[in-house]
């Protein structure tokens, strides 16, 4: 294999999210990432101990980064060659945060796919900070990188660096989430439809209410992901559209568990639990959240509708225990083949379409059952 220095850190940084159903483009990432188990969101929060779950850090590294000599060499910056490339097209994949259930997923999916003999390639974990990814990228424009895929952390802020790779002659795909540049400045963006993700999950709403009036509170990912505000927009367009429905509250808890609890237990607080009848999740690992804390208060599931997004193989299991999640909309991690005809056919000089979509689907309580052995995250 060509791989330069991996940056992974499995079990210090925090799941963020990605993606829905689209049919445009037409691709599907119906496929197996790896036979290794993934520690799943439902166990990890912030501050959790995950020594006993699945791989440890320490053996995640040792399966991705090269083989160690018996006196290892300093290490290099992600750009610096370990060794030579023998003339394999330079690809480097920059992941938002290497963190588990659906990122660990997506960066085994992408990682499996692209560290091959076919490549010369580089992995970075984006750590979660804006900063650490356009480092990343200057130093991929350094190294002459032929295609580099970027998970931006954000919309904006990607500008200056993506006119600069451009210049250079890097070719940049971006992946899972968009960017607010003109799409000038990259080849183009495979994903999901993040506001039909909302706007199924707002559809199905409307029909599962059946008129009754219903208040709702909404626990939204990250600030600027192209995922929250997606999700966001498209739930509320459809929403806001019927007078039976009144959104209490939609707040920011950052695709994360632990202030997943914290909010939802202030929405309680202020509310009351018989005031709220839906909630809503922007991920699974916040429902996990919401599910502990709903524990830890003795009150029913059941006494809402829940709806989440992602299609973790442990929501299923929530759908199927008395229906405790009553929707998840699927985003599926797992598209580093269709990233793979993307970048061979950027790296042979065809035009690719600006916006290409991954095949996903949306799974009632009642599908559960049967969809679970399908999951492979």
């Amino acid at each position: 294999m060509r791989k330069k220095l991996v940056s992974l850190l499995l079990a210090a940084t925090l799941s963020l999210v990605g993606c829905t159903a689209g049919s445009e483009g037409g691709y599907t990432t119906k496929v197996k990432t790896s036979e290794e188990k993934i520690v799943t969101s439902a166990q990890f929060s912030s501050g959790d101990d995950v020594k006993d779950l699945a791989a440890s850090p320490e053996k995640t590294a040792e399966k991705t980064a090269e083989p160690k000599q018996e006196t290892e060499a300093p290490q290099q910056p992600a750009g610096d060659t370990q060794e030579s490339s023998g003339g394999l097209p330079k690809v480097w994949f920059i992941n938002n945060a290497n963190g588990i259930g659906w990122s660990a997923a997506f960066s085994s999916s992408m990682n499996e796919t692209f560290d091959t003999d076919e490549y010369d390639y580089t992995f970075v974990d984006g750590q979660g900070k804006q900063e650490v990814q356009l480092s990343a990228l200057e130093e991929a424009i350094a190294a002459k990188a032929d295609v580099v895929c970027l998970s931006p952390i954000q919309e904006d802020g990607y500008d200056d660096i993506l006119k600069k790779a451009q210049d250079a002659g890097v070719k940049v795909l971006l992946v899972d989430r968009m960017v607010s540049a003109s799409d000038s400045l990259y080849e183009g963006w495979l994903g999901s439809n993040f506001d039909l993700e909302g706007e199924n999950a707002g559809k199905w709403l409307v029909k599962e209410a059946k008129g009754k009036k219903m208040n709702i509170v909404v626990l939204q990912g990250n600030k600027g992901a192209s995922a929250q505000q997606g999700r966001r927009d498209g739930f509320n367009k459809v929403i806001k559209k019927h007078k039976n429905f009144k959104i209490l509250a939609q707040e920011l808890a950052d695709f994360d568990k632990g202030k997943a609890k914290v909010l939802m237990k202030k929405y309680l607080k202020k509310y009351g639990k018989k005031k709220i009848n839906v909630i809503v999740t922007h991920n699974d690992t916040m429902c996990y959240g919401v599910m502990e804390v709903l524990k830890e208060k003795k009150i029913d599931p059941n006494d809402y509708i829940i709806i989440s997004f992602d299609g973790e193989a442990e929501a299923f299991k929530l759908m199927m225990d008395k229906a405790k999640l009553d929707l998840c909309v699927e985003c599926n991690p797992l598209i580093g083949p269709n990233a793979k005809e993307l970048v061979t056919k950027i790296l042979a000089g065809e035009k690719i379409n600006k916006k290409n979509y991954t095949d996903e689907s949306v799974y009632t309580a009642d599908m559960a059952a049967d969809e679970l052995e399908n999951r492979q995250y």
